[in-house]
This record gives C-alpha cells, structure tokens and sequence, in this order.
C-alpha cells in the first residue's frame, strides 16, 4: 500500500513506542495551541489496526492535540506495521531532521538499533550517517547513572560534561561530580578530574612512579610515553586524552602524518 495522507480522530490515536522519555507539557500545550491558531504544519506518521491509528512520529503533536480540544490530526499512513528496525531507523531520521531527542533518549535508541541490527558501531554511524566518534560519545552516556541522566535530558549537564564524568564508574562518584560541573567548564571540569585521578580511580595505595613508560602491544606495536613521574592514573588520562584527539581527527579527515605535526604544533604553542 502507498503511503497516504488523511486525517485521524485524536480519540483513536496510540504511540506506544514513544522514543522521548518525558514529554514537556507546557511545550505540548504550546504546541497545540500554535496547531490551532495556525494549522498543523507537519503530519504524524504511522499505521492503522482496526480502528485504532498508532503513531510512529508525532507524540508532541498528538499530546498538544488533546491538551487544547482538538479533535482530529493530519497524518501520514504507512499502509502496515513496520519492522522494529524499520520503527528506530524512521525514529532516527526524525530525530535527524527535526527537533532532536534528549541525548540520553538518543543514546538509548542508537542502543536499541545496535542490538536489533545486531551491528557494530561503524555499522551503525554509516546507517545514520554521523561520524562512529559521535555514536561513541552517545552511549557513553548510558553509562551514567539514572539520576545524571536525568540532568543531561534536562539540559542542567552539557553532554560533553557528562561525558567524562561516565568514567567515573561509582554512581554516588558521578552524582557529586555532575554537581561541581554546573559551576565549571568543560577544561575545567577536565583539570579536576586528573587532580583526583589517582584517588578516584586507582586508590591512595597507587605510590609508584616512573619517569617513562613502554607500553609494548601485540603487532609489534610501542607506545612510549614521558613525564614526569608518571603513575597508573597519568597513563590512562594520557591514553584517554590521546584517543579523544585521535577520534577529533577522523572526524575531521585527517591523515596520520598531518595529526601528528598538528599536536606537535598545538604543544609548542601551548608550551607543554
């Protein structure tokens, strides 16, 4: 069946796979009173069963809808029930070209989509074309714990934030550290947590020290770093550090040999 457009009674409306967690109710209520006043501008999306009509798109619509009285909403019939992955990859693309989910809300459907397409995270980025460093930063945070999360919907903690403080794996850690970050910024809240790094990650028992570290891997592969005595914690802030720099570069498209002189650059002029 093609696609239609049509109009559906409110009253018979569903969206049971509601990808945002919350829905604002006075933003809904605006929402509908703009669909008053001026018409309702874009359709809902979904399918009919029976006499029901179930949404795939449009849960701020339908909600505003039956906030302010009305009575019926322009919509765009499927013709069927789409597959689960057919559902998420229609969310996604919604969510790409409308207004964006919350970024935990997002993070739980890039999840949703990996585990129903049983893909990998480069799978996943080509499908929704974004960079595989942007998947990664967003179901990192699925690692915060449920009231930081909370925050991060509520835009009270910049993801960028919480972020880093998802490597804090202590929930009570991460509260408290979700909390100091609203005064600081994103470099700032970066320098306190190396100052607490060898407390907070690997204990006050974590004493030795060296001047050089040689990390061999398999592949014939050494990482050499230098410092001034390095201790476990420094090592892996350097490696976390190195990597969200690599990660900068793909997504930027540069080749190896032009991110190493731009480090070197970055470091000179910085006077490291």
């Amino acid at each position: 069946m093609v696609p239609q457009l049509k109009r559906v009674p409110v009253a018979r409306c569903d969206y049971p796979s509601q990808p945002r967690s919350a829905l604002d109710p006075e933003h809904c209520r605006q929402l509908g009173f703009n669909m008053r006043a001026h018409g309702q501008q874009v359709p809902v999306i979904g399918y009919s069963a029976g006499d029901r009509f179930v949404l795939c798109d449009g849960g701020r619509r339908l909600q505003g809808a039956r906030l302010v009285g009305l009575t019926e909403l322009l919509a765009l019939d499927l013709g069927k029930e789409p597959t689960h992955a057919e559902l998420l990859m229609t969310q996604q693309s919604i969510d790409a070209h409308h207004q964006a989910l919350p970024p935990v809300d997002r993070a739980q459907l890039f999840r949703n989509m990996l585990d129903t397409n049983q893909w990998n995270a480069r799978q996943l980025a080509e499908s929704v074309q974004v960079s595989e460093a942007q998947v990664s930063r967003s179901l990192a945070l699925l690692k915060l714990c449920p009231e930081v999360q909370k925050l991060v919907n509520a835009g009270e903690l910049d993801p960028s934030k919480a972020h880093l403080i998802g490597q804090e794996p202590d929930p009570a850690k991460q509260l408290e550290l979700a909390r100091v970050a609203r005064g600081l910024s994103r470099a700032a809240l970066t320098a306190h947590l190396r100052k607490h790094a060898p407390a907070t990650v690997l204990g006050p028992e974590s004493t030795v020290r060296l001047a050089r570290v040689k990390i061999v891997l398999p592949g014939n592969t050494v990482v050499n770093l230098t410092g001034t005595e390095l201790a476990m914690a420094d090592v892996l802030r350097i490696l976390s550090d190195a990597r969200k720099e690599a990660l900068k570069a793909v997504d930027a498209q540069y080749d190896v040999r032009t991110w190493q002189r731009m480090m070197a650059d970055r470091s000179r002029a910085t006077g490291d």
